[in-house]
């Protein structure tokens, strides 16, 4: 007689896993894209200007990536499991947030790399959107500050 049978248990818990992550892994695979791109177009503005790229630097989108997936899962739990009454999607309301910075960030970074005005204007618009819809004042970056920060 089995007390404890291992399959089971390991079965039961990926499925417990799959089901909780099933809802979000999309948002969470397209605030990864976001990142990764704001990553890039920084190292590309970086390199533009001259700047040195580190690996101390680089580290902040991992810690980044991490600190908002944790955000975007702790939001789904408190959604699925405290606020029952009223399905609130507050995952997909950060993730919204999460993207739409990075997404500023990532249009700052292709304007500071290329002089574009396209670009300016796409971040004034973002950043104009932003602040409409979540009353949070975006700072912009002065060309000191970028110029003394290689990577966002």
């Amino acid at each position: 007689m089995k007390y404890f049978d291992i399959d089971r248990i390991w079965s039961y818990l990926i499925g417990v896993l799959i089901s909780f992550f099933e809802p979000i892994y999309v948002t969470i695979l397209w605030m990864l894209i976001f990142i990764v791109v704001d990553m890039a177009t920084g190292i590309y503005a970086a390199y533009c200007k001259g700047q040195k790229i580190t690996s101390h630097k680089m580290q902040r989108t991992v810690v980044k990536f991490l600190m908002y997936g944790t955000t975007i899962i702790l939001l789904e739990g408190f959604d699925k499991y405290f606020v029952t009454l009223v399905d609130c999607g507050l995952s997909t309301i950060g993730a919204t947030i999460i993207c739409g910075i990075e997404l500023y960030s990532i249009f700052e970074n292709c304007y500071k790399a290329t002089g574009n005005i396209v670009f300016k204007v796409l971040t004034q618009f973002t950043k104009t959107k932003l602040e409409d819809k979540t009353g949070v004042h975006i700072e912009e970056k002065k060309d000191e500050e970028f110029n003394n920060n290689s990577i966002r």
